[in-house]
C-alpha cells in the first residue's frame, strides 16, 4: 500500500474514476469542498467520473441528494446505486424464480411502494427483503426472524450491502451485516451492489470500459470499495478516515483489514 498526500500523484495513469459517495464526496449531510475540487479537476482533463453508491434507493434519490448538498451534475459522468441494480434485476433472479410475494424485514413504507413489494407473512413469503435497518438495533435483534427464514428456505434480498456507516461520529448497522449472518446460516442471499459484481457490470457496459488498468476505485470501505475493486481487478484508493475511522487506532486490528484487502493506495481524506 502506498500512501499519498494529494490526489494528484495518481491522476495521470486512470481515466476512470469510481467514487464512493458517503464518506468520500458527503457524509450525507454535506459535502466535502476538497472532494468536489478532486471531481472539478477531474473535468478539467477530461477523466471520466461515475458516483457509486450502496445506497438501497434507485439512483434517481442519489442524484436529487447530490444537487441538494451542492454537486453540479456536470462533475460526473454517471450515477448508479445498490437500489437501483436491485430494482433492475429483481423481475429476472426474483420474480421469475421464487415469485413475488414478499416478506419485509424493517422496510419503510417508502421502500414498500417504490419497490411495488406485495406484501406477505414469512410462511407465505416468496422471499424476504432487507435495506437499511433503524439505528436502535442490534444483529441479535434479526435472530428469530432468520430462524423463521430459514426453516420456511426464503431467499434474502438485500439492497444495500453495506455493513456498516459511519454518520455523526457513530458508528450503525446496514442491513448487508444481517443479510451476510444469514449467508453464514445457510440462507440464499441476492445483493447487487458493492463489492458484488451486477453494480461493476452495469458501469463497465455503460460506460464501455475496456482496459481494467485504467479504472480507479475511490472508496473508505475496505469491506465493500476496496474489496470491489480487488474483485473486478481495479487498483484502489482507500480513504482512511471514513468507516474504518474508529479502527485506525487499534493497529492489530486494522493491519489484518490492510493485509486481507490490500488497497493500492491510501490517503486520509480525498484533496488534491
Amino acid at each position: 500500500m502506498i500512501n499519498i498526500n494529494s490526489f494528484n500523484e495518481i491522476i495521470k495513469k486512470y481515466n476512470f474514476f469510481l467514487f464512493d459517495q458517503w464518506g468520500v464526496l458527503h457524509n450525507g449531510h454535506k459535502k466535502f469542498n476538497d472532494a468536489e475540487r478532486c471531481l472539478i479537476k477531474l473535468r478539467e482533463l477530461k477523466k471520466k467520473v461515475i458516483l457509486i453508491s450502496n445506497s438501497s434507493r434507485p439512483t434517481k434519490f442519489s442524484i436529487s441528494n447530490l444537487t441538494k448538498i451542492g454537486f453540479k451534475k456536470s462533475l460526473y459522468d454517471y450515477c448508479i446505486t445498490s437500489g437501483q441494480i436491485t430494482l433492475n434485476n429483481i423481475q429476472k433472479d426474483i420474480y421469475s424464480k421464487y415469485g413475488d410475494q414478499c416478506y419485509p424485514i424493517k422496510l419503510s413504507s417508502e421502500k414498500i411502494k417504490y419497490f411495488d413489494l406485495k406484501v406477505s407473512k414469512i410462511e407465505n413469503a416468496d422471499f424476504a427483503m432487507i435495506a437499511d435497518i433503524p439505528n436502535n438495533l442490534s444483529i441479535i435483534d434479526f435472530a428469530n426472524t432468520l430462524d423463521k427464514l430459514l426453516k420456511h428456505k426464503v431467499p434474502l434480498l438485500c439492497s444495500n450491502p453495506d455493513y456498516l456507516v459511519y454518520d455523526n461520529e457513530k458508528l450503525s448497522m446496514c442491513g448487508g451485516t444481517v443479510a451476510q449472518l444469514y449467508e453464514d446460516m445457510g440462507g440464499v442471499v441476492y445483493r447487487y451492489g458493492k463489492p458484488f459484481k451486477p453494480i461493476y457490470e452495469d458501469i463497465k457496459k455503460i460506460m464501455k470500459i475496456k482496459s481494467n488498468s485504467k479504472v480507479l476505485v475511490i472508496g473508505d470501505s475496505l469491506w465493500h470499495d476496496i474489496a470491489g475493486g480487488n474483485l473486478m481487478k481495479f487498483d484502489s484508493l482507500w480513504i482512511k478516515e471514513g468507516v474504518h475511522k474508529p479502527q485506525l487506532d487499534k493497529e492489530n486490528e486494522i493491519r489484518g483489514l490492510i493485509k486481507k484487502y490490500n488497497p493500492k493506495f491510501a490517503i486520509n481524506k480525498l484533496k488534491l
